[in-house]
């Protein structure tokens, strides 16, 4: 925990800017795409470094191979122009590491089970981020950190008509099964609370701004089409979730799908990409509190 604190209220400053419209607005008055680049690229690096060298589980293959990966995802849109085939390039660069779980083998722990990988994590979701919506100028719609109230109730009605759907897929497939958290009530409320925002800023965020924000958005604009656009963004989204536990995990995917859904529509009807944040985050903390 001493290593790894100063790391993560770096990594915290770092990922809580790249959140708001007035920092990504300051960091695109930089001079050139280049800088930026080189920018992100070194801010990408300064966490594992403080954790790593302070932990002394610092690792010149893992740091080589963080090296390389960062510089691709930030200097991306530095180098190649603005086309449709670089575009697909970048988000199957983004979902790479993430789908095959790399961070974990790159943020070593001292003690083998603290999950580090946190770390990387944060790192790539807002080093995409900016690469994205500053650098690629992309338009996604509504997007930051907090919802407005009409947002939340819209992101709450997407999440009821969806969550029984959802739960009587995940139990026929034996994905899920009945077993909610035992506890005191404060217990397991706070467990809920802190599951609900942990998955809203971190795991929402980076996934309903990447599969709705940005793949579906351009569906929507190339083909003006809503039922595409929402399948092809929802089918997506349950691929990249063969990889959960085993691969291939075909009932995650399939619950996964029609969690895609019903975000696509939720984003389809509002063009905010905070109404879908809310119905994800929902739905993950009621498996999360309700089943195993």
């Amino acid at each position: 925990m001493t290593a790894a604190l100063p790391a993560l209220m770096v990594e915290a400053i770092f990922y809580l800017a790249a959140g708001f419209v007035e920092t990504r607005g300051w960091f695109g008055r930089i001079g050139s795409r280049r800088a930026q680049a080189g920018l992100l690229w070194i801010t990408a690096l300064i966490p594992y470094l403080l954790f790593s060298f302070a932990a002394r589980t610092f690792d010149h293959d893992a740091f080589y191979l963080l090296a390389g990966l960062c510089a691709v995802l930030a200097f991306w849109y530095a180098v190649l122009p603005w086309r449709f085939a670089y575009d697909a390039g970048f988000l199957v660069i983004a979902a790479a590491p993430m789908v095959l779980h790399v961070f974990p083998r790159i943020y070593g722990s001292p003690d083998g089970h603290t999950r580090v990988d946190v770390l990387g994590h944060l790192m790539w979701i807002r080093t995409g981020i900016m690469a994205l919506l500053v650098m690629r100028e992309w338009n996604p719609g509504w997007f930051s950190f907090w919802p407005e109230p009409e947002e939340w109730k819209a992101g709450v009605v997407y999440y009821l008509a969806a969550v029984v759907p959802l739960a009587g897929l995940a139990i026929a497939l034996h994905d899920a099964r009945w077993a909610p958290i035992e506890g005191e009530w404060w217990r397991v409320g706070g467990i809920a609370i802190g599951t609900f925002f942990g998955v809203l800023w971190v795991v929402a965020l980076g996934e309903e701004l990447f599969f709705r924000g940005v793949i579906e958005r351009a569906a929507l604009d190339t083909w003006s089409s809503p039922v595409a656009a929402v399948s092809i963004s929802a089918l997506l989204f349950g691929a990249a979730h063969l990889w959960f536990r085993s691969f291939p995990d075909w009932p995650q995917a399939a619950v996964a799908m029609l969690l895609g859904v019903a975000c696509g529509i939720a984003y389809w009807r509002t063009g905010s990409v905070r109404v879908p944040m809310v119905t994800h985050a929902f739905v993950v903390t009621t498996w999360r509190v309700l089943f195993k």
